[in-house]
């Protein structure tokens, strides 16, 4: 799944446990906005969970980056609204899956 990512100029990827801290583990750029994909492992499969993104085009034509808190897209992951309602959490999704 992760292929999909090789035709964007930039990206990368992060691997996380419910165990660790969000904010450690993400590695997402604090000075860009851009397009996030959330996958969870279970029972041997990986399953898209989440699609976000982080900024808008303002109406310049220039990308707007977020510079509260960490900044950029790391930010929108780790303190940003997940799943509909904020900070219910990555952490809380990959719970419920471990449970399931």
């Amino acid at each position: 799944m992760l292929d999909e990512l090789g035709k964007y100029k930039e990206n990368g990827h992060f691997f996380y446990q419910p165990n660790e801290s969000l904010a450690m583990a993400c590695n997402a750029p604090n000075d860009k906005s851009g397009v996030y994909m959330v996958y969870a492992l279970k029972n041997g499969r990986i399953e898209l969970i989440y699609i976000g993104r982080s900024g808008k085009k303002e109406a310049d034509g220039k990308m707007f980056v977020r510079t509260a808190g960490l900044g950029g897209i790391k930010d929108r992951i780790v303190n940003g609204h997940h799943l509909g309602k904020l900070k219910i959490s990555f952490m809380a999704k990959t719970d419920e899956n471990r449970e399931n």
